[in-house]
This record gives C-alpha cells, sequence and structure tokens, in this order.
C-alpha cells in the first residue's frame, strides 16, 4: 500500500507526483530499477513501495552525495528514510556518478532520472539505452522554463518524444520501449 513520504525534502511532495510514481512501477513491474540522483529518498521510497507491493524487484538508487556542488543528498539521512519506511531490503544505495551510467553498460528494466535534468541529459540516456523504459523529473514546458535553465540557456526537454505521466510542477515523464 502506498504511503505518501510527505515529510522528506522534494520538488515531488507539494504535487504528490510520488504516487505516480508508484502507479507506474506497479503498472509496468519491472524487476531491476535504478535511480540516479536520489537525494533524501523520496522516489526512492515511491519505487521502493511499488516494487514491494508487486512482490518482486530490486532498486539501486545512485548519487553523488556531497561531491555535487548544489543541492545535494545526505546518505545517513537517505538511509535512514528507507529504514523509517522498511525498505532496505528493497532499496539498495551506491555511490555513482551519472556520465558513468550514460557510457553505457547499466543492466536494468527501468531507470528513473532526477539530476537536475536538461533535454542533453536525456537525450544521452535515451542514447545510451535506446531500447529502455526510462521515468524522468520534467517534460512540461513550465520546467524547462525554471530559473536555471533560462539563465544559462539549457536545452528544454518539452520538445523530446516522451509520455508526461504528471504535468503538475515539476513534471514527471516516461519513454517507454
Amino acid at each position: 500500500m502506498y504511503k505518501e513520504p510527505k515529510h522528506i525534502v522534494s520538488s515531488y511532495t507539494p504535487n504528490n507526483i510520488g504516487k505516480t510514481i508508484y502507479d507506474t512501477v506497479r503498472k509496468l513491474k519491472p524487476k531491476k530499477v535504478i535511480e540516479f540522483g536520489a537525494l533524501y529518498g523520496y522516489s526512492a521510497i515511491c519505487i521502493g513501495q511499488a516494487l514491494r507491493d508487486n512482490g518482486f524487484g530490486k532498486l539501486t538508487t545512485y548519487d553523488i552525495f556531497e561531491k555535487y556542488k548544489y543541492k545535494h543528498s545526505d546518505r545517513n539521512i537517505l538511509l535512514n528514510n528507507l529504514n523509517f519506511y522498511k525498505l532496505t531490503d528493497i532499496v539498495n544505495v551506491e555511490f555513482g556518478d551519472f556520465y558513468n551510467f550514460i557510457k553505457g553498460g547499466f543492466e536494468f528494466d527501468m531507470a528513473h532520472i532526477d539530476i537536475s535534468n536538461t533535454g542533453e541529459i536525456i537525450e544521452n540516456v535515451i542514447n545510451a539505452y535506446p531500447n529502455k523504459t526510462i521515468l524522468f523529473e520534467g517534460g512540461s514546458k513550465e520546467r524547462d522554463n525554471i530559473e536555471w535553465m533560462v539563465k544559462y540557456k539549457l536545452k528544454s526537454i518539452s520538445p523530446i518524444q516522451k509520455e508526461i505521466l504528471n504535468s503538475n510542477f515539476p513534471s514527471i515523464s516516461l519513454i517507454k520501449k
């Protein structure tokens, strides 16, 4: 049963995008999920609950923690949150750099990407894993117009062919292969 992790800081929290993530994992029934951009574990908890309720599957969530110079994760808070939701047997936390991921070679059924996404980042994922299911933060025009995307003239995500699963800010989208 899904329990909204409201106490966890995430851009997903205000619009309950976690329920969309949960429902997507329940529907697609992946066995092996990977995630880049754990922060405090909001999406990992949503994915983990869905895998638990599916009766199978594992998630490995990767982050570079304090090596990311902007808003970054604290591994101990993440682990405590996973423990609170009793998901430590389903969710594995690893140090991992997204730029190694896009070199290829990772095996998974579904990936969730939430690392200050831009159109370039999502295109890199699609190019590295053209036949995989990718769930990612962003995709709406509103999300493309946030301050840092505009300020640095970063490539928009909205033109990429995808399904926007929840258009509430910051939005979440899916590329299903």
